[in-house]
């Protein structure tokens, strides 16, 4: 991946699509932890394509190429969540149901995001950032700039809430 990187700072377009082919599953799931519309998604995916592209030369370590990207992509995220502040988390339980008869093809991830939907969109980002991506508690901290005690934090308080949401419970606690 490095050397892709290397040559995409020298303007190879074709090495910077191929960088982008390689993660491009890991941003559409960081997306989709912070947005639900999948316009808001292609939209955010998109500006943060752009904004790589027309600032890779500003890379400093290639080796931080995939860090600096999600950093990019979760501003782009929460510039469109900010705008639509009249967003809901989670989708309604109608539409849900909609959405699961429509023709579309179903979404594998889609259980994942159900679980989530309820928590915080901190702890949804996280969560997707953890288990679904793969990233470690440091790799987090230093995306989101948080110490990583707090992302540790945040990931067992988020694993108490659904352990409870799935028993019924509340999860009043925190």
């Amino acid at each position: 991946m490095e050397e892709l990187v290397e040559k995409a700072k020298k303007n190879d377009e074709m090495a910077f699509d191929e960088l982008i082919n390689l993660i491009k599953k890991e941003l559409y799931l960081i997306a989709k932890s912070k947005l639900k519309n999948d316009d808001d998604i292609a939209d955010a995916i998109q500006e943060t394509i752009l904004k790589c592209f027309q600032n890779i030369h500003k890379l400093r370590n290639i080796k931080y190429f995939k860090t600096w990207v999600i950093k990019i992509l979760i501003n782009e995220c929460n510039k469109i969540y900010r705008k639509k502040e009249k967003y809901k988390i989670s989708l309604e339980n109608n539409e849900m149901e909609n959405y699961l008869k429509s023709d579309e093809k179903y979404d594998e991830n889609i259980d994942f995001y159900i679980l989530i939907s309820k928590l915080e969109l901190d702890e949804q980002l996280i969560l997707t950032l953890y288990y679904y991506v793969g990233y470690t508690t440091k790799e987090i901290s230093k995306i989101l700039k948080k110490n990583e005690n707090t992302i540790r934090s945040k990931i067992n308080r988020a694993k108490y809430k659904l352990k409870n949401q799935l028993k019924g419970e509340s999860y009043e606690r925190y």
